[in-house]
């Protein structure tokens, strides 16, 4: 799915290397990123423009006595793909401003004739998540500090980001835990429609089957600064080659 690869690598991972670092904790400061912020990503298949994704960081809300910050993800396919394979995938996270743990996550995922609807709670004091589906609604044990797929990726921004170690948190998705462990490779210089840019290197490693094979089929490139925003992701598949390039920035965090 072209929201799934914006959203990069929010699967199952394997550990490789030797400097690991422990899962996750509450983390209390957030110098990444701030209400008004908004990333346009262009996506394109091969050296054909496929679509556009938009990330904002919407606004604060109040939801069951806690502050979160609502984020979105609206992903839409180009024009000339709309008749052979329309997108219009809409994904929002409400993420504690404190600790950055999932409160609420919902995902409206419209792509040709395949349509989704998916939502869940987070429950943090009984460590439960509420999901809700086409097919009814599930209770779910997760671990105390675990992330939506939208929600990971900016709390890894508030991370602190070192060449040779590894990211690791956990991330439920469609029911699922996921380990999402992020090898931080090296630095590079990159240029994208955005600009240019002093990045990390990240590689996660995905499971076997599906489109994707293992190791190295997907690289991303996030800034090497306290903002660490996602500049370029780029992924081999079976069926061709998907690069997701930042077009434009808007409100970032100074």
């Amino acid at each position: 799915m072209l929201l799934n690869l914006i959203l990069f690598f929010m699967f199952s991972f394997q550990l490789s290397g030797n400097d690991v670092e422990e899962k996750s904790s509450v983390s209390k400061e957030n110098k990444a990123f701030k209400v008004g912020e908004k990333l346009t990503f262009s996506i394109g298949y091969e050296f054909i423009p496929a679509g556009k994704t938009i990330l904002t960081v919407e606004k604060i809300i109040t939801i069951k006595g806690k502050k979160t910050y609502h984020i979105s993800s609206r992903t839409k396919s180009h024009r000339f793909f709309d008749p052979f394979f329309k997108v219009r995938d809409e994904i929002d996270t409400y993420m504690d401003i404190d600790s950055f743990r999932s409160i609420k996550f919902r995902k409206k995922l419209r792509e040709g004739r395949y349509s989704y609807d998916y939502s869940v709670e987070f429950d943090i004091d009984s460590m439960k998540a509420v999901s809700i589906t086409s097919k009814g609604s599930r209770i779910l044990d997760i671990p105390e500090f675990t992330l939506d797929i939208l929600s990971a990726m900016y709390y890894m921004r508030t991370r602190k980001l070192e060449v040779g170690k590894t990211l690791t948190v956990d991330v439920l998705d469609n029911d699922k835990l996921y380990p999402l462990e992020l090898r931080i490779i090296r630095k590079e210089r990159v240029v994208v429609k955005a600009g240019l840019f002093d990045c990390f290197l990240i590689e996660p490693m995905l499971k076997s089957g599906g489109l994707f094979k293992n190791e190295g089929q997907i690289s991303v490139w996030v800034t090497d600064d306290h903002r660490k925003v996602p500049v370029l992701i780029k992924s081999k598949a079976i069926i061709g080659s998907i690069v997701v390039e930042l077009e434009r920035v808007e409100g970032l965090i100074e």
